[in-house]
């Protein structure tokens, strides 16, 4: 008895040999003209493990062994969507009817040793797998059944949007798309419906991977370098002479001035307090820009187009619309 993966010592040229044991050959069996397998999705399509050609470049023909070996492996994460598909084709037509196993799960144990469990759960994944690679991922079996939940409360494209999010927010750190990763995010998530938009669910997604920094709080005014050292000391300097050193703040404050300076005017706290938070705004501002200059391509932008042009040019209308109001509003004279 063959498991999922299995090669079947038993199969003649006449059985198609594609991934599963019923690849992409199946629905060519009986036409006339003979369809190749892609390169990768055969066992026949990988080259034998053979010691190395030489020192150095790699040969032609090694060349090639390495792109058909490469497309091997990828095929190992492709399969669970490709599988989940092909078991749900199966399961709707009743294909298995005339195989002397009426039981869907008895006929698919029986083949290819996979639980009734694993059937439903590949049966539900498969879309959000597929429609995950055609934005240009390549998402994990284990990854995808984190999104589950979502799934099942928002439907497949809340789940795709996401697992783009998470992926499009640690690219550029470097980091990787992990099952655990994107367990900790659904479950910091607010729930999730039908009508959540990508563009909501990838800034929740942001502010959960990359929450906004703090703003800094109002600076209060300059210390002198006297004051600093008192402030770490508990001493005030000296001039030497055993007498303190006075600032000018201390001087127009003294009410006992021989000369009789006039007490120091302090300048307003409020509008001091204002005038930090203004830039703290731009230096945020200048934060979420770069932010969003690091995860907005070009092949990102039309991947989004493809999967759903409408709310893809509604986001990007809105993004033209902010982008003209931030350039309005830093279009003023600067000082020279």
């Amino acid at each position: 008895m063959t498991g999922a993966f299995d090669d079947d010592p038993t199969d003649n040229a006449a059985r198609p040999k594609g991934l599963l044991g019923g690849g992409l050959p199946t629905v060519f069996q009986d036409a006339t003209v003979v369809v190749k397998a892609p390169v990768g999705t055969t066992l026949e399509s990988i080259p034998a493990p053979r010691p190395p050609a030489g020192e150095g470049d790699l040969s032609p023909d090694e060349e090639k062994a390495l792109e058909a070996c490469k497309a091997g492996v990828t095929n190992l994460h492709q399969a669970f969507w490709i599988a989940g598909k092909s078991l749900e084709t199966i399961a709707t037509g009743n294909l298995h009817r005339t195989s002397g196993q009426p039981n869907f799960a008895d006929f698919v144990w029986t083949n290819w040793e996979i639980s009734e469990s694993q059937i439903y759960r590949l049966m539900d994944e498969w879309r959000v797998g597929e429609a995950l690679s055609q934005m240009g991922w390549n998402p994990r079996e284990s990854q995808v059944r984190e999104l589950v939940d979502i799934k099942s409360a928002a439907g497949d494209r809340a789940a795709v949007a996401v697992y783009d999010a998470v992926a499009r927010t640690v690219a550029p750190t470097g980091k990787r798309v992990t099952a655990r990763l994107l367990g900790e995010v659904a479950r910091s998530l607010p729930p999730l419906s039908p009508e959540s938009s990508p563009a909501e669910i990838t800034k929740l997604v942001r502010d959960i991977l990359a929450p906004p920094a703090p703003r800094p709080e109002p600076s209060a005014s300059p210390k002198s370098a006297a004051e600093v050292t008192a402030g770490q000391t508990g001493e005030v300097s000296t001039n030497g002479s055993g007498g303190p050193v006075h600032t000018i703040t201390e001087v127009g404050n003294n009410s006992d001035s021989p000369i009789g300076e006039s007490e120091a005017q302090p300048s307003n706290p409020k509008e001091s307090a204002a005038k930090a938070d203004d830039l703290a705004r731009l230096n945020e501002a200048l934060a979420l820009l770069r932010e969003a200059a690091r995860s907005i391509s070009k092949p990102a932008v039309r991947r989004a187009l493809e999967q759903d042009p409408q709310t893809a040019q509604a986001v990007l209308d809105e993004i033209d619309t902010n982008l003209n109001k931030i350039g309005r509003a830093v279009a003023v004279q600067r000082p020279t």
